[in-house]
């Protein structure tokens, strides 16, 4: 009877540790977009203001150094020097063509800035589908470990409770007591694989918008180029001491224990959220929602900080 018991057992831990393939584990192309971004080199961002723009008293008497950085990460900032000359241009000899063209260039602007803001909803929205991806997958397995749970737990109690009452029944005392410790023994087996019902699936995301914002490139493959400069620049951030891709980081480490320690099991997790996929648990699939939502409110708020642009140009 011990050799049966064994086999079941075995059988058991297979059947519970093995990988399952979860529905839309592997579908993950209707999250992304058609054609990938492409870098636009006439509105491209200065690395770094050249000193004689950052001097122009004309321009400082206009614009606030935060604006003079949100135009350059935006590829707008030879714009908006081309009108402030214009406006100059205007006060001394007001003209009806002067004016046509301060409108003209003003349309100019708030074109390139609209295109800026496109780029941040359509980031937002790939990150918002991406994490409802994950967590729709985490809330499916959950349910699926807690009936595994209720049902373990069920055959646990009634196993016990058979082999009290067959055991009670059977003469010949050797034969009680393999009965009751052979029933006892599957009874904290079944026990104890309810604790470690946690169930596995192989989980794919080749476009991967996280890995940028933990690694950190010099050019992004995966966000244009003015959203790129704005996060990875710590003057647009709140605090004005670190980036905002660099606070990012510190939120997921603090709120989804990604400790920065050599154990294996935080490399093991994140290869698999940085990477391009791989096994994945409920908790774990999880982690990857809320961090996806994490990026997606701070890349939204960047959105306010155009429309403030937009309305410095207009008025």
């Amino acid at each position: 009877m011990n050799y049966y018991f064994l086999l079941i057992t075995s059988l058991l831990l297979i059947q519970f540790s093995c990988v399952s393939t979860m529905p839309g584990s592997k579908t993950f192309n209707y999250c992304y977009p058609n054609d990938h971004y492409a870098a636009d080199s006439i509105h491209f961002p200065y690395t770094s203001i050249p000193e004689t723009i950052l001097t122009d008293t004309l321009l400082l008497k206009q614009y606030s150094i935060s604006t003079i950085n949100l135009a350059n990460a935006t590829g707008t900032l030879p714009l908006i020097l081309d009108l402030t000359q214009l406006k100059k241009q205007y006060e001394i000899h007001p003209s009806t063509e002067i004016e046509i063209k301060i409108i003209g260039k003003k349309q100019e602007i708030a074109n390139r800035l609209i295109v800026c803001r496109t780029e941040i909803a359509g980031i937002a929205a790939e990150l918002d589908c991406e994490g409802e991806r994950a967590e729709q997958l985490s809330t499916y397995m959950s349910g699926k470990e807690s009936a595994q749970v209720n049902k373990l737990t069920v055959a646990s109690i009634t196993l016990g409770a058979l082999t009290a009452v067959t055991a009670i029944f059977i003469t010949p005392k050797n034969t009680s007591d393999a009965v009751a410790v052979t029933g006892g023994l599957g009874s904290a087996t079944l026990g104890l694989l309810s604790l470690s019902a946690s169930r596995k699936t192989e989980y794919m995301h080749p476009r991967n918008l996280l890995v940028d914002i933990w690694y950190e490139p010099t050019t992004s493959t995966y966000y244009p180029p003015a959203i790129w400069y704005i996060i990875t620049h710590k003057e647009f951030s709140n605090n004005k001491q670190n980036s905002i891709c660099y606070n990012t980081r510190e939120r997921w480490k603090e709120y989804n224990q990604l400790k920065d320690d050599d154990s294996k099991k935080t490399k093991k997790e994140i290869d698999i959220l940085f990477g391009s996929g791989g096994v994945y648990t409920s908790e774990l699939l999880k982690t990857r929602a809320n961090m996806l939502n994490q990026l997606q409110a701070a890349i939204k708020l960047l959105d306010q900080d155009i429309q403030q642009l937009l309305y410095g140009i207009n008025y």
